[in-house]
């Protein structure tokens, strides 16, 4: 291998993880509208996480199935440790490794991750529109921006999952203060880097009642971001089937003018969420079709979710950070890969290398 890509291989090898990647292939008919972007979470295993040829291999495993985008973000506090102390370096590697292996890259700045703040801990109880916190915004904002100067992104969200956050009781008298934050940066970042569009990601709108948040937080977006797993409504993570897939994407893109994102889709194989490994293989077959099926004009980009099953190990730090979990919370975590955790290939695999 030669030295340059190796020394950058050593360092992707901690990146992978929990970073999505893909490939550089891209090419249109004449005459066609290209379809969207296509992406694969391609966290490796417990065994080969710290193996940089195998990582490798992995990323041109998934170039050879279509797949050309990568999916990154950072919460906001892990680049800002201390208050006023932004370290940018991790945005800035992962850019530049991503870059150099031709990946288009998608990054969230998680000021807010789902169900909680992603702010720094002197800010936990502040005001989304206080002028000291748009300060400290500004300046964690600035520091992705001289990232993206170089090394440009495709879309940058400010948030993630924010409706798990914004559509709770507790927090919905927060979400005027959010907008005027929102609204704020987008402008921000149209006068540092015109053209980029700006995000900020909820789950689907799709039968879910906290959706007028992202329709609310959207109209200051050029792209709706959306995750997509489809539950069950008012169940403990149980799948609905795989055909609901193409009516459910349809429905989520056709919900307004602007283009939408895909940053998350997944469907669990696991017996707890109601599923199995041959549901889960319709599912990817489904999105694999769907995908074929549209314009980037109107989906930015799709990225898929997850290669690999986390590890016990893995889980057990996701419960603790989102503050518990229940068997099919466990279920829909633990069975979202194409591979089991041992790199073993599910059917799901064949459906997303042969739809």
């Amino acid at each position: 291998m030669p030295r340059a890509r190796r020394e950058l291989a050593l360092a992707l090898a901690a990146l992978l993880a929990l970073a999505g990647c893909g490939g550089s292939s891209d090419s249109v008919a004449p005459g066609a509208a290209p379809v969207p972007l296509l992406g694969l979470v391609a966290n490796p295993t417990d065994a080969h996480a710290n193996d940089p040829d195998s990582n490798l291999a992995a990323i041109d495993l998934l170039k050879s199935t279509g797949v050309n985008l990568t999916q990154s973000g950072d919460l906001w506090k892990t680049l800002e440790s201390s208050p006023g102390s932004i370290d940018g370096h991790t945005v800035r590697f992962q850019a530049q490794v991503f870059a150099f292996l031709g990946l288009a890259q998608y990054y969230n700045l998680r000021l807010v991750d789902t169900n909680q703040r992603g702010v720094p801990a002197d800010l936990a109880t502040m005001a989304w529109d206080d002028p000291a916190m748009f300060a400290r915004v500004d300046a964690v904002v600035d520091t992705v921006l001289a990232v993206a100067a170089h090394w440009p992104f495709v879309a940058l969200s400010l948030g993630n999952e924010v409706d798990g956050y914004f559509g709770q009781s507790a927090h919905q008298a927060e979400l005027p203060a959010y907008r005027a934050l929102l609204q704020r940066e987008v402008a921000r970042i149209h006068a540092a880097h015109p053209g980029m569009p700006v995000a900020c990601c909820t789950t689907s709108p799709v039968r879910n009642p906290a959706a007028w948040v992202g329709d609310t937080l959207n109209r200051y977006t050029d792209v709706r971001s959306y995750t997509y797993y489809p539950f069950a409504a008012a169940s403990d993570f149980q799948h609905l089937p795989p055909s609901t897939l193409d009516a459910d994407l349809d429905a989520a893109v056709a919900r307004a003018a602007t283009p939408a994102f895909l940053q998350e889709v997944g469907y669990s194989s696991s017996p707890a969420c109601g599923s199995s490994t041959t549901a889960q293989a319709d599912f990817v077959r489904r999105f694999r079709h769907w995908h074929a099926r549209q314009s980037r004009s109107r989906v930015l980009g799709a990225n898929y979710f997850l290669f690999t099953d986390w590890t016990s190990a893995t889980l057990n730090l996701l419960f603790t950070y989102y503050g518990g979990t229940s068997p099919g919370f466990a279920g829909y975590l633990g069975g979202l890969g194409l591979r089991d955790s041992n790199g073993v290939a599910k059917p799901a695999w064949e459906a997303w290398r042969n739809p």
